[in-house]
């Protein structure tokens, strides 16, 4: 499989939906209004935001490496020391 044909993610969200739908479902959580007061859908909007910055971040930094960060003598990438 080449590199083109896997989509990190696709997949990862796949992953993440299931988890989600499992664990909510698990709780009775089911599809409808819920209440929530101003301040907590701030919050819950905040944290998501956080939450996808970091994301991204990790995402960055994991796809991020080089020739320069590998040991030559060992050909092993050893991350920042």
């Amino acid at each position: 499989m080449s590199e083109k044909d896997f989509n990190v993610t696709d997949s990862q969200k796949a992953l993440m939906e299931l988890l989600v739908s499992r664990t909510l479902r698990k709780h009775g959580v089911q599809k409808g209004k819920h209440d929530l007061s101003e301040k907590e859908k701030a919050n819950l909007k905040e944290t998501l935001k956080y939450l996808q910055e970091q994301s991204n971040k990790l995402m960055q930094s994991e796809n991020s490496i080089t020739e320069k960060d590998v040991n030559p003598r060992t050909n092993i990438y050893e991350g920042d020391k």
